[in-house]
């Protein structure tokens, strides 16, 4: 089973991918560093608020907050 951080990684690759973006023009577009955006992708960053706002703005992504379900 994944991690948060794993998970975020995970959907943001996939994402870009599905954009044809390299982490090169994604780290131009979101104005973020190389290094920041391959540890995302890994799942080994605690990413800041508002590198991940930056990020998911140019993937037309939303940050979604909700109570979890009672199981």
């Amino acid at each position: 089973m994944m991690n948060l951080k794993e998970n975020i990684g995970a959907i943001i690759k996939n994402r870009r991918k599905e954009l044809n973006l390299e982490q090169v023009d994604l780290q131009d577009y979101a104005q973020i560093g190389s290094t920041t955006l391959s540890k995302l992708e890994m799942g080994k960053l605690n990413i800041t608020i508002d590198n991940l706002e930056k990020i998911t703005e140019v993937l037309g992504l939303e940050l979604v907050l909700k109570v979890k379900e009672k199981i």
